[in-house]
């Protein structure tokens, strides 16, 4: 009878410990701020805003070209290791990779000396009189986030000073941090109209 005590009292001693136990560590999570959930749409639409801000360079007295400023602020965006993937340009045939820190600061400066009067801007879709800016947004199964976007894209040529519009999609995936980990461009070159005043 002694012994089925003592083993009944011991039980209840382990079964307090570990509720107590369970109880401490809930008030710990408890304590702790929840991560803020990503927002891809909001991610998207910093992207988008940092890409028009390309133009926003100026020229020192000297004739240097300063994009540094802007480009730096474009890669803010990007996670060390992120792939910017844009389509065929005169150079090379098929998609063209930047990775990582670098090769997108080269796409990014070679842009921004490119073309000035950016107007990159995300769709809107109307149905039933109502006016929305559609992103396609999941949550991949390794974490982070995802989003593709349908925009227009107006910009005019430094160099012969065209004005161009062409409809495109982007798409997006996001870390955990909310850093891009690829974006990729697709320009609708059967669709390039150039805009005469």
């Amino acid at each position: 009878m002694r012994n089925i005590v003592s083993n009944a009292v011991f039980c209840i001693a382990l079964f307090s410990i570990a509720l107590f136990s369970f109880s401490q560590s809930q008030a710990q999570k408890a304590d702790k701020p929840a991560a803020p959930a990503l927002q891809p749409e909001l991610l998207v639409d910093q992207w988008f805003i940092r890409l028009n801000a390309l133009d926003d360079w100026y020229i020192t007295v000297n004739g240097k070209e300063e994009t540094d400023p802007v480009v730096d602020r474009f890669l803010e965006l990007y996670s060390k290791d992120a792939f910017h993937e844009v389509q065929p340009n005169e150079n090379q045939l098929g998609h063209v990779v930047f990775h990582g820190p670098e090769g997108i600061r080269k796409w990014a400066t070679d842009f921004a000396k490119k073309y000035v009067q950016l107007g990159y801007r995300i769709d809107f879709m109307t149905r039933a009189e109502k006016p929305t800016q559609l992103f396609y947004t999941t949550r991949p199964p390794w974490s982070g986030s995802a989003a593709a976007v349908e925009f227009s894209a107006v910009w005019t040529n430094r160099e012969d000073r065209k004005r161009i519009f062409v409809p495109g999609s982007a798409f997006f995936m996001f870390d955990e941090a909310g850093k891009i980990t690829r974006v990729r461009l697709y320009m609708l070159k059967d669709e390039i109209e150039e805009i005469q005043p």
